[in-house]
C-alpha cells in the first residue's frame, strides 16, 4: 500500500489542456486542438467553436462600464464617449454571425425553445394576465424586429430554462438532454445578455448623432435586464443596481415632458411607437408611448423591490421629480402613469382583443393600482433605514399618512381580501391578484413596525403584528393551494418577512419549505432561502430581529433581492 502511494505520489501530473475547443471543453473529453475543426466535431458533425466565452462575472463588468459611461455624461454618451463605452463593454472581438432574419438573428431550436418559455410558462409566472394579450407579448412583438430586444429576450429565457433544469433533484441534467441542447444552441445565454448589452450601448450612443432615441425598444432591453439581474444576478447585486441607474438616466434626461404630456392627451395616447415608425412619419414630436410608459411603473417596481434590500431608489426618484415634485402624498405621480398606459392593450390589438380580456383588464386595474401604492410605499419605507432618529421622527407621519390614504381609497379591496376562504379557486383573475398583491400591504406594515423597533419613535396607528402575520399567512396558503408555488413566488417578500417576525415555529416551518421550492426558480430567491436558514435559528433562540435594510447578508457575503 505504501509503495503503491510512493509510486502515486511521484507520478508526473498531468494538466489538462485549455486549447481544446469549447464544445469539447463542455463535455469533458479530450480534444486533437485541430482548427478550424477538431477531429470529434467532424465525426460528430458538431458546431466547433474554439471562441473565447464570457462569464458572469465578465458581464458585470461590462454593465460597471455601462454605468460609468453614462454617469460621466452630462445627458447621454456623444460619439467621443461611445468609444470609451465600447472598451468599457469589452465585448468578443469575434461572435458568430447570424444570417438575415426578421431581426436579423438566425433562430435555433434552443432559441426558439427559450421564445416558447418567454411567451407561456415565464409570463405566466410574472403576471396574472393572458399570456397572449400581456406586456411580455408586446415585448415579443418589438423582439421580432428589434434584435437587442430578442437577444435580451433569449438571454432571460434560455437562462431560466438552465436554471430551471439544473435545479432538478439530483442537479443534473441527463446526458442525452446535454447532448440535444449543445446540437441545437449557438449562443449562450450569457453570450445573448452581453449581445443586448453591446447593441444598446450602441443605440445610446448613437443618440449624440442627431438621431432620435426610440425608446420602446430601449426600455423592452433595460427591464428583461433587470428581471434577469433580480432572478439570477450576482452576489453583490451590481447589475441590477447598474441598469437601475441607466434607466434613471435614461428618465432624466429623455423623459422630462412626460408630465405635460399626460396632462393634455389624457388616457390617449400610441401603443407602441417603434412599430408605427415604420408605417408613418410623425411630423411631430410624439411623446412616450404607451408601452412606455407601462414599462415605467414595472422599472418603478424593480426599484422598489431593490430599495428594501438597500439598492436602487434613483430611478423612482427621477420619476417623482418629474411627474409630481410638488405632492407630498405617495403615489400621485405613479398612479397618473398606470391610469394613462391603462389604455395599452386595447390600443395594442385594436378590434382583435378579445372583449372577455377588456373586460378582465377593467375588473382588475384598481388591484394594480393597489399595487402601484403599495410598492411605493415599500419604497419609502426602504428610504427611512439610513435616517437618525430625528430625521426619523420627521418622516414617519408621511408615512403614516400614506397608510391612511391607502386605507381610504382602497378599504374595500381590503375588507375582500379578509374575506376571502380557502375554498375560493383562482377561476376570476381578481381573486389571484387579491392573494398576491394584498400581503405587500401587510408586509410594509410589518416593515414599517421593525424599522421603528428600538428607536423610541411613536406612531400614531397601532400596528397588531399578530394580524399582519395571520393575512400574510392566510392568502399565501390559499394561493399555493390553487395555483401551486408559482403564485407563491408573488408573495416571497411577505413570506421573507413573516419568517422574521413569527415566533410560530409552524408558520416557520412552512415558509422554509416554500422556499425551498422556490429556490429551483430564482437564484435570488435560492440565496433567501439560504439566508433564512442561516438565520432562523438564532432568531428563535435570542429572540434576534434583523433589521430593514441591515444584516441582509449571507455568510459568505452575499446579498440578494427579492
Amino acid at each position: 500500500m505504501d509503495c503503491a502511494n510512493s509510486a502515486a505520489d511521484i507520478r508526473p501530473k498531468v494538466r489538462r489542456s485549455k486549447n481544446g475547443c469549447y464544445t469539447c471543453r463542455i463535455k469533458k473529453v479530450k480534444c486533437d486542438e485541430v482548427r478550424p475543426r477538431c477531429e470529434r466535431c467532424v465525426r460528430l458533425r458538431r458546431l466547433c467553436d474554439y471562441e473565447p466565452k464570457m462569464k458572469h462575472n465578465d458581464v458585470l463588468a461590462m454593465s460597471r462600464g455601462y454605468r460609468l459611461a453614462l454617469e460621466n455624461s452630462k445627458t447621454l454618451p456623444t460619439w467621443a464617449q461611445r468609444a470609451a463605452l465600447t472598451r468599457a463593454l469589452a465585448l468578443p472581438t469575434r461572435l458568430p454571425e447570424f444570417p438575415s432574419s426578421a431581426c436579423s438573428l438566425d433562430l435555433t431550436s434552443a432559441d426558439h425553445e427559450a421564445i416558447r418559455y418567454f411567451r407561456t410558462t415565464f409570463a405566466r409566472i410574472q403576471h396574472t394576465k393572458n399570456p397572449d394579450y400581456s406586456l411580455f407579448s408586446i415585448i415579443f412583438a418589438i423582439a421580432e424586429d428589434e434584435p437587442m430586444v430578442m437577444h435580451a429576450l433569449l438571454a432571460l429565457g434560455g437562462n431560466e430554462i438552465e436554471f430551471r433544469r439544473n435545479s432538478n433533484s439530483d442537479g443534473a441534467i441527463s446526458h442525452s438532454a446535454r447532448e440535444e441542447r449543445d446540437r441545437s444552441s449557438k449562443w449562450t445565454p450569457v453570450q445573448h445578455y452581453s449581445a443586448a448589452l453591446g447593441l444598446l450601448a450602441d443605440v445610446i450612443g448613437a443618440a449624440d448623432d442627431g438621431r432620435q432615441l426610440e425608446l420602446d425598444p430601449i426600455f423592452a432591453v433595460l427591464y428583461l435586464m433587470l428581471v434577469y439581474e433580480q432572478k439570477y444576478g450576482d452576489g453583490s447585486c451590481s447589475g441590477l443596481s447598474n441598469h437601475l441607474a441607466g434607466a434613471a438616466i435614461i428618465v432624466k434626461y429623455r423623459c422630462q415632458n412626460l408630465s405635460d404630456q399626460i396632462s393634455k392627451r389624457g388616457w390617449q395616447g400610441t401603443p407602441v411607437l417603434t412599430r408605427t415608425k415604420r408605417l408613418r412619419s410623425h411630423p411631430d414630436e410624439p411623446g412616450l408611448s404607451l408601452f412606455v410608459i407601462r414599462l415605467l411603473v414595472w422599472i418603478a417596481l424593480c426599484d422598489s423591490t431593490a430599495a428594501t434590500f438597500g439598492i436602487g431608489g434613483q430611478f423612482n426618484s427621477e420619476i417623482k421629480d418629474i411627474v409630481g415634485p410638488d405632492d407630498t402624498s405617495s403615489i400621485p405621480g405613479f398612479d397618473a402613469l398606470h391610469r394613462y398606459s391603462n389604455s395599452l392593450y386595447r390600443s395594442m390589438w385594436g378590434d382583435s382583443y378579445p372583449q372577455v380580456e377588456l373586460l378582465d383588464d377593467v375588473e382588475n386595474r384598481d388591484i394594480f393600482a393597489f399595487l402601484c401604492a403599495c410598492m411605493q410605499l415599500r419604497a419609502m419605507i426602504a428610504g427611512l433605514a439610513g435616517l437618525d432618529v430625528n430625521e426619523l421622527r420627521q418622516r414617519v407621519p408621511v408615512i403614516e399618512a400614506a397608510f391612511e390614504q391607502i386605507d381610504k381609497r382602497y378599504g374595500e379591496l381590503l375588507e375582500v381580501a379578509s374575506n376571502i376562504s380557502l375554498s375560493t379557486d383562482n377561476s376570476h383573475r381578481l381573486v389571484a391578484n387579491i392573494r398576491a398583491f394584498i400581503p405587500l400591504y401587510h408586509a410594509s406594515k410589518l416593515e414599517l413596525m421593525r424599522l421603528i423597533r428600538g428607536k423610541g419613535i411613536a406612531i400614531r396607528t397601532e400596528i397588531v403584528p399578530k394580524a399582519h402575520i395571520s393575512a400574510i399567512i392566510d392568502l399565501a396558503i390559499q394561493a399555493d393551494k390553487h395555483q401551486g408555488i408559482e403564485a407563491t413566488i408573488r408573495v416571497a417578500w411577505p413570506l421573507f418577512v413573516v419568517a422574521l417576525e413569527t415566533n410560530d415555529e409552524v408558520h416557520r416551518r412552512w415558509i422554509l419549505g416554500r422556499f425551498q421550492m422556490m429556490s429551483r426558480y430564482s437564484k435570488n430567491l435560492d440565496r433567501a432561502h439560504q439566508f433564512l436558514k442561516e438565520i432562523l435559528p438564532v432568531g428563535s433562540v435570542s429572540g434576534q430581529r434583523i433589521g430593514v435594510g441591515e444584516n441582509t447578508r449571507l455568510v459568505n457575503g452575499e446579498v440578494f433581492v427579492i
